[in-house]
């Protein structure tokens, strides 16, 4: 009966109003599903998942208020309208950092990097004020809004006019997915020949990815500027965003590496005494290369960097990533990527795995090592914890760390404790 009474009240906002918002409520409880998944569920907790999440969290938090706007629900749950404004300058940029993390292996924040979350904690000290009002307030000011549609695109968001705040985050999106593209297309270049079967797959996610945004945004930011009425330019938003989250949601479900860290089996490198031996066996294994850099500059980066892992152990750092290497050796970062995916055949991530395996291997041998349960193990090489210790040892040796301490060290059975 009240549903029958607010629609007489307030008027459908847009043609289809009924089946668009079932397209909204599907589209959050499937992104919703992701989102718990690749959050709680995935056994890889990595940086770019959590900004990947947070990417889909933001767009899903708009495809549910909108959907209670259409249907008028949200005078049920006045507290939600608006809080979801903010969070639109986060999509963009989220889903920018994603990429990159996942191509450079990045495990956390650099240092710039706040920046890109600037226009998003301006936006919410705008509408901070409305945010703390009553929710009497908040159903006064939604009663004065939800007339017609026009009412819902003309409100003021914040300092700027009426109609600036959806247009910036368009044009931020826009610039965002040219960055994107312009991360994937170079690092392509660069690497993409030498990694191995499931490191193309991410790579292959990331164009489909990229392009799903390159769909969203300028799209959308074109349609702001044509001659359309309020109400088609509103319905083609809602549902661009609203499919775009459906879309990106379901295609992660045909992905289980990403959704659920899940990866295919890879080569098996058997690591010899000394991690160079090792990296060494690695190139013989490789298939021919053409290298970017001249035969002089690779053996100049390689003696430089070596000596430095070996005098510095910087491996020994939870969270090291190519960037830290980059600034510690001074060497520019397309060429050490170069330098460890060419000269060693590897990634970056295996790269610094080979030592860590290997300091691992020496320190096996010492007493006070022996009490060491395998997260105290993982945590004294550098590894974040104990399943990726676990993996990167098996992937390394092809010996589970139990096994390996049993083959070579029969008086070590004690060193793998839960």
């Amino acid at each position: 009966m009240k549903n029958v009474f607010l629609e007489l009240v307030y008027p459908p906002l847009m043609p289809y109003a009924d089946l668009l918002a079932n397209l909204m409520f599907l589209s959050t409880f499937i992104g919703l599903l992701v989102i718990i998944i690749l959050t709680l569920v995935n056994k890889v907790k990595s940086h770019a998942n959590y900004l990947l999440s947070l990417s889909l969290i933001s767009v899903t938090l708009f495809t549910f208020t909108s959907a209670l706007l259409i249907n008028h629900a949200i005078f049920q749950v006045p507290h939600l309208f608006r809080i979801n404004m903010p969070l639109h300058y986060l999509v963009a940029p989220c889903a920018y950092l994603y990429v990159r993390a996942v191509l450079y292996q990045e495990s956390k924040f650099q240092r710039l990097d706040w920046l890109h979350f600037v226009p998003f904690l301006l936006h919410t000290g705008e509408l901070l004020p409305f945010m703390l009002h009553s929710a009497a307030y908040k159903l006064t000011y939604l009663q004065q809004l939800l007339v017609d549609v026009d009412g819902v695109t003309k409100q003021k968001e914040g300092l700027l006019p009426d109609y600036y705040h959806p247009v910036l985050k368009f044009m931020i999106g826009n610039v965002y997915v040219v960055l994107q593209w312009q991360l994937i297309r170079r690092f392509s270049i660069q690497n993409a020949s030498n990694y191995f079967p499931n490191h193309k797959q991410f790579l292959n996610w990331l164009w489909v990815f990229t392009l799903l945004n390159t769909f969203l945004y300028p799209p959308v930011l074109i349609a702001m500027f044509l001659p359309i009425s309020i109400t088609l330019l509103t319905t083609f938003i809602v549902v661009s965003l609203g499919s775009y989250l459906l879309i990106t949601s379901t295609m992660l479900f045909f992905r289980p590496y990403i959704l659920y860290g899940l990866v295919d089996s890879e080569p098996t490198f058997q690591l010899s005494k000394h991690p160079e031996e090792a990296l060494s066996s690695m190139i013989k294994e490789s298939s021919e290369r053409v290298y970017s850099l001249s035969v002089e500059k690779r053996q100049e980066y390689r003696q430089k960097v070596e000596a430095y892992m070996a005098q510095n152990q910087p491996f020994l750092k939870k969270g090291y990533s190519i960037k830290d290497l980059v600034q510690e050796v001074n060497v520019p970062q397309h060429h050490l990527s170069s330098l460890i995916n060419q000269e060693y055949g590897i990634n970056f991530n295996d790269f610094i795995n080979c030592y860590r395996v290997e300091y691992v291997k020496s320190k096996l041998k010492q007493p006070e090592w022996r009490n060491l349960t395998l997260e105290g193990i993982a945590l004294e090489a550098g590894f974040t914890n104990r399943t990726t210790f676990f993996r990167a040892f098996t992937k390394l040796t092809g010996l589970s760390p139990s096994k390996f301490i049993t083959k070579d060290s029969p008086d070590l059975q004690g060193g793998d404790k839960a």
